[in-house]
């Protein structure tokens, strides 16, 4: 998102810029508005735009996924905790919280929460901020949405982009679509 300021014009006749990793599903839905605003903002008509996305899967699949048995996301999920004690003289203590993932099916996104074991008085020093955590409450720390193509082609259209193609991978969990900015 930071790298779109970075673009200078260019004397060529197109111009495409992509966007493949998931990553889109870690924006809430003004995010996403803002995102393609920037995006149909940059482009001129006929330039094109490739869009990675991950698309809808069975509960299982992805709370499997986000709660894998190495325990890879959770460590990651954890580490925000860490980063935060690191950048703000902060005293969360890791080992009082644990780490689930949750599909959301109404909202087509995983939630990941971070869930506190036992009341924990946190200070975060260099912010002047004491927060206490109550046995059993949950902090949303990430969410991660899922897409459906023809959804995705819809919204899409509603903001200028055209779907040139679309493609996915043979289980249809991963898409990628090839957008061009409408001519006037």
């Amino acid at each position: 998102e930071q790298a779109l300021s970075q673009l200078t014009p260019t004397p060529l006749p197109r111009r495409m810029v992509f966007f493949l990793g998931s990553s889109l599903g870690n924006f809430a839905p003004e995010q996403c508005d803002r995102f393609f605003e920037q995006i149909t903002g940059l482009l001129a008509p006929g330039d094109y735009f490739l869009l990675g996305i991950d698309l809808q899967k069975p509960k299982e699949i992805l709370e499997a996924a986000y709660n894998d048995s190495q325990g890879v996301t959770g460590a990651f999920n954890l580490n925000m905790l860490a980063h935060l004690n690191w950048r703000f003289q902060g005293n969360f203590d890791l080992d009082r919280f644990t780490h689930q993932a949750i599909y959301n099916q109404s909202e087509s996104q995983i939630e990941m929460y971070l869930h506190c074991q036992e009341t924990h008085v946190v200070r975060l020093a260099s912010l002047d901020l004491t927060v206490e955590f109550q046995a059993g409450e949950s902090m949303l720390t990430e969410i991660s949405r899922k897409f459906n193509v023809e959804q995705m082609q819809h919204y899409l259209n509603g903001r200028g982009l055209n779907t040139v193609q679309a493609w996915t991978d043979t289980k249809q969990w991963f898409g990628l679509l090839l957008c061009q900015i409408q001519t006037v």
